[in-house]
């Protein structure tokens, strides 16, 4: 482990510090810090809040003390899910969705399973997918997909998967094609399943060798892209879908390396992945990070660092598209939201509020072509964990 990583470990034993879904447990936020932001780095230009652009605001939402939303997929403008984890008073976690039907957000049964729903993504309203994974009397996470029928949420049968395994991604382009992603702790190899309209069945290629996903998306049935590391370089490594054949490709590796954490593709040509780099020396800090694919190869994109010069750990942990030139990307700058806005030519930080009074993060965007986007993350008030919803 390098200096980087083992940093980054020691500033997630504060609560409020970084954390990344390394085992799928959690997305970046403030609950049960997990390790595994490999090493990363590129020094980045900086840039102040963009004007002009209108940016998000504080959508009202339930007040449930002790939770945390960690992702969101938008079907339409007017049906909108926000999945996360909620802890009652002696620490036991379960799972929270909450729904935005075009009026107002409100809290939707989920089924009786502990711990968090870390993703989410539907192709209709009556077929949403979220993934998570329940602690067992033993501690051994075991991975589950739950299901939204249009009615209600319901775990579905899926494959058995080693013990200590976590998904951490899903994609759902169509009623009868969704994937997740994930790995089992410890182990070298990703994790894939895939649904073809029927059942939940375990994909097996040699592209997933030495590979731990943390994130997919797709734009077709023949175009579907996960990201996240190499278990034998330690750099940042894609993985492609054509319709038939599952493809490592490696992503661009600076000189400190790179680590998606959010995915998403537009075309065949046009995918962005975004998470966080290292500066390396003097500061050696963490700085948010993107990098695009163009059909022949990935490439790193300048991303502005709202704390340039500084120790500070701005990151990048999800990204969205209404189109191709109008991207967005949310994550954190030393505990406050920070949005970021692609518009075709240059990334540029968009104003974001900070209702909390303590922290105050982002973990998962969505967007649509229609412009809607949405993010959502937690806020903190002394001791108390709140989720927290921007809309435009």
């Amino acid at each position: 482990m390098n200096k980087v990583k083992t940093e980054i470990k020691k500033e997630r034993k504060t609560s409020g510090t970084l954390s990344v879904p390394f085992c799928g447990y959690t997305r970046w936020g403030a609950i049960n810090k997990l390790a595994g932001l490999l090493a990363m780095g590129v020094v980045l230009s900086a840039a102040g809040p963009a004007l002009g652009r209108p940016g998000l605001h504080v959508a009202r939402s339930p007040v449930v003390n002790g939770s945390e939303l960690l992702a969101t997929a938008a079907i339409a403008h007017n049906d909108i899910w926000a999945v996360g984890v909620v802890r009652d008073t002696s620490g036991t976690a379960s799972t929270l969705a909450e729904h935005f039907d075009g009026t107002s957000w409100s809290v939707v049964p989920t089924p009786a399973v502990n711990d968090p729903l870390v993703a989410v993504a539907g192709s209709a309203s009556d077929d949403v997918w979220a993934v998570g994974s329940q602690t067992a009397v033993n501690d051994s996470p075991t991975p589950f997909i739950a299901h939204w029928n249009g009615t209600s949420w319901s775990v579905i049968h899926s494959p058995n998967l080693p013990r200590d395994s976590f998904l951490t991604g899903v994609t759902a382009p169509a009623s009868n094609n969704a994937w997740v992603v994930g790995h089992t702790f410890g182990a070298a190899n990703g994790l894939v399943e895939h649904w073809d309209g029927t059942r939940w069945s375990i994909v097996s290629s040699p592209a997933f060798t030495d590979v731990v996903a943390f994130a997919i998306s797709a734009d077709s049935s023949t175009d579907v892209w996960a990201f996240g590391v190499s278990n034998v370089t330690g750099g940042p490594e894609a993985l492609h879908f054509n319709g038939t054949t599952w493809t490592a490709i490696a992503a661009a590796n600076p000189l400190h390396g790179f680590e998606g954490e959010g995915v998403v593709a537009l075309s065949p040509t046009n995918v962005w992945a975004v998470g966080a780099s290292s500066t390396g020396e003097p500061f050696d800090t963490v700085v948010p990070a993107a990098e695009h694919w163009d059909g022949t190869s990935w490439s790193v994109v300048p991303v502005p660092n709202p704390d340039q010069g500084t120790r500070l750990r701005d990151l990048l942990t999800g990204v969205a598209a209404v189109s191709a030139n109008d991207i967005w990307a949310v994550g954190d700058s030393h505990s406050a939201t920070l949005t970021e806005h692609w518009d075709g030519t240059r990334w540029s930080i968009i104003g974001s509020p900070n209702p909390g009074k303590v922290l105050n993060e982002l973990s998962g965007v969505t967007a649509l072509s229609d412009g809607t986007v949405a993010a959502v993350g937690f806020q903190e008030d002394s001791t108390i964990l709140t989720g927290l919803i921007l809309q435009n």
